[in-house]
């Protein structure tokens, strides 16, 4: 069995079971464990991407780096 199957399977064990003692041998019988049963944990999300400067923010960028230019330019 693929591992959602053995989950399924867990889950309908133990919500058939009298009580935990049953689902503990029931799912013995079958060669599953409890832990089966729970949530798969979630697949980790990728970090968002960085922002993309927009053309204004290029813009401004280009324009402090040309004062800054001029200003170590400028005789003294």
């Amino acid at each position: 069995m693929i591992a959602w199957e053995r989950h399924r399977a867990a889950r309908v064990v133990a919500a058939s079971a009298v009580d935990a003692a049953e689902a503990a041998d029931l799912l013995d019988m079958l060669g599953l464990t409890a832990a089966e049963g729970r949530e798969p944990a979630a697949e980790p999300t990728p970090p968002p991407s960085p922002r993309r400067a927009c053309r204004a923010d290029r813009m401004a960028g280009r324009q402090v780096a040309l004062a800054t230019v001029e200003t170590i330019r400028r005789p003294r």
